[in-house]
Order: C-alpha cells, then structure tokens, then sequence
C-alpha cells in the first residue's frame, strides 16, 4: 500500500513540473522561411518597439487548456531576434499563436490615441489554411498582464478555447463559461481575420492544436466555427447588450474586419450542430458548437494583393484612432482605416475596386468591458497560425505607437504666381507653366511622450517640377514653430535623382529641448512649360524619426500649358490719387479696366470668370476677388475697405507722405497674371486749424489827470488764424486787470471794436467773439486778423476812474474753434 502511494505521488509530482515546463514555452528562434525572409527584407521601416513590448508564456486555465506556448517575438528585418528589432513576429509555422503587449498600461481610453501599423497575413495562394488564422489588435485589463493569451487557430490568441472532448462513448461539448473564462479577460479585439471558420463548411473539421487527429480518444478539439454565419436575425444579440450592428459571425472570402469582446460570455453564442445533416455528420459525436459575435463586420481582402498597376501588395497598412467616450457616456468610437498607404508611403484613396481596395469606418466600443477605474490598460496583438506547414508568419511593424507620440505630415502646394494655394482637397489644381511653386509640407506634433527626433525627410519631387535653387544655392527652408520662428537651409546636394533628403537638425514637441511643436519644410520650385494641359500624380514623402514614422503625399495638380490670349489691366482714371489724411468716410478708389487679348471673353453674366486682384501697398499685399464678365471688365477697388482696419491703412497712408500703390489682376483658372498698374497716392492734411497771437500786449502809459477814455496799444499785436476745410470762430476772454493781486475791474476795461465806425465791446470772462470764417478753403488759408486794426479799432483799454500808479497785468485767452460743420 505504501508502494501505491509513493508511486502515485511521483505520478503527480511528474504532472506538475510537466504542466511547468509548458508553461514557459516562449518561442525565441530566428525566422528562417524563405518566403517569409524575403518580405521581411522589404518591410517598411518601423520604428525600433524593443523597449516597449514585452511577452511571457500564457498562464493556462486548466489542464485541458493546451495553448501553453507563446511564439510572439521581436526581430529585425533579417529575421532574427534583436534588441533594435522593429518587427513583431506572433505566429511564425503551423498552429503557432502569440501576443506581444505594451510593457506597462499605456493605453489611457479618456483620450485620443492613434496606432500606425502595418501588417503581414500571407498569400492565400492554393489551399486557404496558408494565410489563416489573422491577426488582432485587442486592449485588455487582464491580470495576467503581459502573459494573457488565448486560444490558437480560431481564437487568433485572444478568443476563448472551445474545448470539445471525445470521449469513449461521446462527445463532450464545449461550455460557454469555459470558451470566456481561456480569452483574454477584459479587453475589446479589433481582428484582422484571414480564415473563415465556419461549421458549414464541407472541408471543416475539428482541429487539435497539437496534432492529433480527429477523432481521438479523450482528446479536446477546436470545433472551428467562430466565423459561422447564423442567418441575419439579430433581436437576441440586441436583447444581451449587444449593439443592432452585431452579427453572428462574418462573411469574407479572404478575410474580414470586425470588433469583438473576447472576455465576455455572450460573445460565444451556441449552435445546433444537428440541424444540418452536413454539419451532424462532420462533428459526430458534438451536437453544439460555439459562434463568435462579431460587431459590424466587413469583408476585406487580408492576404497578399496587386494595386490597380498589377505591383504586388505584401504589407497593408492601418491606422487605428481611438476617440474617448464624452463625459457621462461610456461609449468610445474606435475608427480604422486599412490599406491606407502603399509602402513607398503614397495614400491609397482607393475605396470601390478590389485590388487594394481601403476600407474605413467607425465602431462604437463599450468601454465598460474593459473594466478599468483608472483608464489605463494594456493594447497589444495577438495572432494565430492555421495548421498548413506552409501558412505565413503573422507580422507586426509600427509607425507610431501610444507610449512615444503620434505625430503627421501634410502637404500642399503654392502657385506664387497664381496666388493660391492647392491642397488634396482642392477644386482648383490649376498652375501654369512657369509659376513660381513652393512644395510645402507641415509636420505636426499631436500628443505624446516624447518629442519627436531624429527626423529623417525623403520628399519625392513631384513630375514635371524644376526645383530653384536661390542665392545661397539652397533649394528649401524649414521654418519650425517656436518663438524665434527658427529657421534651417536644405542645399541643393541634398537632392538627389529627384528626392530631396534631409536630416532635421532639430527635435519637435512639446518637452524639453523641442523646437516647438511643428515644423514645415517649404522647397521652391518651378512648374516646367508645356505643350499640353499636363497631369501631374501625387509623389510621396516620408519623415522617419527614431520614434515615430509619418508619411504624406503631394497634391495632384495639372499644368496648362500657355494661352494663346492674355490679359490685361489698365487704369481708367489718373494714376495720381489724392487722398486726405483721416477724412471721414475716405475711401482710396481704385479704378480698373480688365480685358482679355485677340477678342476673348470672360464669359456670360451667368458664369464669368473668377478673377483675383492682388495689390501692393507699402510692405504688404492685399487681395480682392470679383467675378468677370463680358469682353470688357470695370472694377473699382477700395483699398481702404479691403484693409478695413484704420490703424494699418493710416500707417502706409501718412500724412504729407506719396506712396505708390501696384495692383495686377489673375485668372488663376486660365493660368494668366495681367500687367501691373501704378498709382501714385498723395495724402493730404484732411483739415487744419490754426491760430497765430502775440504773447504780450501793451497799452499806453498815463499820467495821473489823464482822462483820455480809450487807451492806445504801445505795440504791434499779432493775431491769425489759419485754416483748412475747417470754417472757425475766434472768442476772447479776461479774468480783468490787477495790481499788486488787487482787482482793477472798475478802473479800467478790455474791449474791442472791430472797426472804428463799430460799437465798443466789453471784453470779460465771458468770450466775446473777435471773428469768424464760415468757408471751408480747400487749401490753406490765413486771414490776419489784427492787421487791419488801428488806433481807434481793436483791442483797447477804456478808463473808467482814476487808477493808482503802477503796473497793471492781466491774462487773455484765445479760442478758436470749428464753428460751422461741413
């Protein structure tokens, strides 16, 4: 009895360090397939993710749960295992599945996050097992953090294991608290799924992840029917939580997209293997199989494609953007778009046909199945192999990733000549032959960790396009956005066979040491002449930091080739202009004639031509448009309406200053720049008011018994007034006269009499009018005043008494204002 035991203990203790010993089972080999190594060797860049993933063999559910083994791995592009590796490899031969999640929670879902990736599925090429299972991009809270993972096959290593056992008499079904309880807990799939797993196919059998063949006895299999399509009634997907857009299944002939919840329950809905006979014969003895819920799924060709010029397609590129739920909501939007870029770094705007077709949309996610107080998760992918010995290594590479930043790149064009400016979302992609171009393209920090660095451009110059090199003999310049609007030259030996190459020498962000957190990069160029209207394609450019990858594409514009017609500008009135310095309601009128050469038309009154007015005044230039019609075009401009700010227009327009003012016209549709017409604008004062007086006046002095009653003045008396379009009124007043501060007030008098046949007038504090000019002179005039007084007329002092001897002072104040309005 003593034997059994000990031999039953060895027994246990044998299955215990066995069931160990899987547990660590983490792949680390170097890829070797020669297939595989020759799409690694042209993978697209990728930044170096070593330090920010990490992976460990799944802790397993029981000891039915035989995905025990984690084959994810890091490698370079030749395939090996490396610290600078910039490749996920998850499954790398036959019924091979892994995960790879980010070190730590990374992953905040109450903000805007953006993952750039592309991916590797296979050829799909004979039998479909060569490119199944896919591939997953899945967030997840699970506790087993870095070690979660789930089934193979069918479960891409984020499903649940639906494990169906034969037994000697039986078939033991799959329990759906089982199948939740091997996925991934708590988390939400994006799946990139390359194989249809489906009960009604004929070929359709049960699998063992470990190869024993169906049936054998007490073994657990995948019955493979995730992707089962169970008719297209969904009210009891909606009755458990579901959203109306949730389906039992997914269709595809090479693949699909659709968003999961792979640690839940009810994502595995049960199916009746007896209703049909094809089914009940090929899964004897199972009479129930598991489907997956699948929330708005979309057909997508997964494996390797052509584009519509027959070049093969080994990579698809996506881009995934998760947007937060709105406060009180827990209904977050993950968008994607895939096959969004070709890897030269061109944009695939091709939506409709099947050879690399894109594909975007937008899914509503249930934040709430990720079970997270804080916001924080973990996101990562997963995959899995079918069992094919030819199926193909699932493979990951990044542009940008959440723990480091997301940064991109735009592009537009500027026709200097035209004046305008052509984007990818532009009407007008017109430019002539000739114009002047600036290739632009802005780089732009969003968010992020890290600042974005070192900065590789390659900027592919589009057809058709002479580069020009200035001065210096540089052929661009960056200009990044900090406050000293830091400038850096591009040399022209930086272009090489129609590339333009070049390093940024400085960091962009919004930590320590960034040059701010943008940067555009502005190449001049000119449009080549041509015979005919010319279309030229968009032309990649790609911008490759150590830690984060953006790419973009020029705009597609069309040369014209020259007009036989041209046009031209004139003035109808004087090119000298008058204008009066701050006059109220002034307007700077200028007045043109536009028409086209050799009888030409600007069209109908229905249609016309749209035509822009570019002026230049002082240091700066304006513009107008208007519509053109007709042979013959009249347009009067207001400059001072189109600056329509008082303080910039009186700033170029000063007064007594000349200022020449330019304006020419284009027709930025037909490619045609008029002439330029000068004007030559005089400001003048608007109106001007001015007073001249002597600052002393003197009486005659007067002996005590002297009863003269009006005083003489001892001096001359200057007094006038000068005036520009500004009628005025000339007062006088006097506190009186005093000696000693003593008030003579009843001694003596100020008064004046304009002539010597008026009447005398008492000057007091009162203001007395003097004169007056109702005229508005429009130019300067002063009338004086004081130089028709005499002795007898004027200002005079009238005695009333006897005074004491001394020196009587006083004050006088002058006004004058503008009396009459014009």
């Amino acid at each position: 009895m003593r034997k059994k035991i000990l031999v039953s203990l060895l027994l246990i203790i044998s299955s215990l360090l066995l069931f160990i010993s899987f547990n660590t089972n983490l792949a680390s080999a170097d890829l070797t397939d020669s297939t595989d190594l020759a799409v690694l060797k042209d993978a697209p860049k990728g930044i170096g993710i070593n330090k920010y993933f990490s992976n460990s063999a799944p802790k397993v559910y029981d000891k039915k749960d035989i995905y025990d083994t984690n084959s994810a791995q890091i490698v370079d592009n030749t395939g090996a295992n490396s610290d600078s590796g910039n490749i996920i490899s998850l499954a790398n031969s036959n019924n091979t599945y892994g995960s790879m999640w980010s070190n730590d929670k990374t992953f905040d879902i109450n903000k805007e996050q953006t993952i750039s990736a592309w991916m590797y599925f296979g050829s799909g090429d004979g039998e479909s097992d060569i490119n199944s299972e896919g591939i997953a991009f899945v967030l997840q809270n699970d506790d087993n953090g870095v070690a979660a993972l789930g089934a193979g096959l069918e479960g891409l290593g984020v499903y649940g294991y639906d494990a169906s056992e034969v037994t000697l008499v039986s078939g033991t079904n799959a329990k759906q608290s089982y199948i939740k309880n091997t996925a991934v807990q708590n988390s939400v799939a994006l799946e990139f799924d390359t194989e249809k797993n489906n009960f009604y196919d004929t070929s359709n059998k049960p699998i063992n992840n470990n190869g024993k063949s169906f049936p054998s006895l007490y073994t657990y299999y995948s019955l493979n029917g995730y992707d089962t399509q169970l008719g297209t009634a969904t009210s009891n997907l909606v009755n458990l939580g579901f959203p109306s857009d949730a389906r039992y299944g997914a269709g595809g002939s090479y693949g699909h997209i659709a968003l999961t919840y792979p640690g839940l329950a009810d994502s595995y809905q049960p199916a009746d293997l007896t209703a049909n006979s094809t089914m009940k014969n090929q899964f004897v003895p199972f009479d129930t199989g598991y489907d997956l819920v699948h929330i708005k799924p979309t057909a997508a060709y997964l494996i390797n494609d052509t584009d519509s010029s027959g070049n093969p397609i080994y990579w698809h590129h996506v881009t995934i953007k998760w947007i937060p739920a709105e406060s009180g909501s827990t209904t977050a939007k993950l968008e994607y778009s895939y096959n969004d870029k070709s890897t030269d770094g061109s944009d695939n705007n091709n939506t409709t046909s099947t050879n690399f077709q894109r594909i975007n949309d937008t899914i509503d996610v249930d934040t709430t199945k990720l079970n997270t107080t804080d916001g924080k998760v973990r996101w990562g992918f997963t995959a899995a192999n079918g069992s094919s010995t030819s199926v193909a290594t699932k493979l990951v590479a990044f542009d940008s990733i959440p723990e480091l930043l997301y940064g991109d790149a735009d592009a537009s064009i500027t026709d200097n000549t035209l004046n305008k400016t052509i984007t990818s979302d532009s009407t007008d992609k017109k430019v002539a032959g000739g114009d002047s171009l600036s290739l632009n393209y802005d780089l732009n920090y969003i968010r992020g960790n890290e600042n974005w660095k070192d900065i590789a451009a390659q900027i592919k110059i589009p057809d058709n396009v002479t580069v020009t090199p200035d001065a210096n003999g540089n052929v661009a310049y960056i200009t990044y956005n900090d406050a000293n609007k830091t400038t850096e030259a591009i040399s022209s030996s930086e272009l090489v066979d129609g590339s333009l190459k070049h390093t940024l020498a400085k960091t962009i962000g919004n930590s320590s040491g960034a040059t701010g957190t943008s940067a555009t990069i502005k190449i001049s160029a000119t449009a080549n002449q041509v015979n005919s209207d010319t279309n030229v394609g968009t032309k990649p450019a790609t911008f490759t930091g150590s830690n984060n990858i953006a790419t973009t594409n020029s705009p597609a514009f069309t040369i014209m080739a020259p007009k036989k017609y041209s046009l031209k500008l004139d003035n109808t009135g004087s090119s000298n202009l008058n204008l009066l310095y701050k006059a109220d309601n002034s307007a700077l009128n200028l007045v043109t004639d536009l028409t086209y050469s050799d009888n030409h038309s600007f069209g109908d009154d229905t249609t016309g031509t749209n035509i822009i007015y570019q002026i230049t005044a002082g240091d700066k230039t304006y513009t107008a448009g208007a519509t053109a019609t007709d042979d013959d075009y009249n347009q009067s401009i207001d400059l001072k309406s189109l600056i329509d700010n008082d303080t910039d227009f009186w700033n170029i327009f000063t007064e007594n200053s000349t200022q020449t003012v330019t304006i020419k016209a284009i027709d930025q549709a037909n490619g045609l720049v008029s002439n330029t017409v000068t004007y030559i604008v005089d400001t003048k004062p608007n109106k001007s008011l001015s007073m001249t007086v002597s600052k002393n006046l003197n009486f005659k002095d007067i002996n005590l018994g002297d009863t003269t009653e009006y005083l003489k003045r001892n001096s001359d008396f200057d007094l006038s007034v000068t005036s520009l379009r500004e009628p005025w009124q000339l007062n006088v007043s006097t506190n009186g006269l005093y000696l000693n501060g003593k008030t003579l007030d009843s001694n003596l008098a100020l008064v004046y009499r304009k002539t010597a046949d008026s009447n005398y007038a008492a000057i007091g504090s009162t203001p007395t009018m003097i004169d007056e000019d109702t005229t508005s002179h429009e130019t300067s005039s002063t009338e004086d005043i004081a130089d028709d007084w005499t002795n007898n007329s004027g200002l005079l002092l009238k005695q009333l008494g006897a005074s004491n001897a001394g020196k009587y002072t006083g004050t006088l104040t002058w006004t004058v204002s503008d009396s009459v309005s014009n």
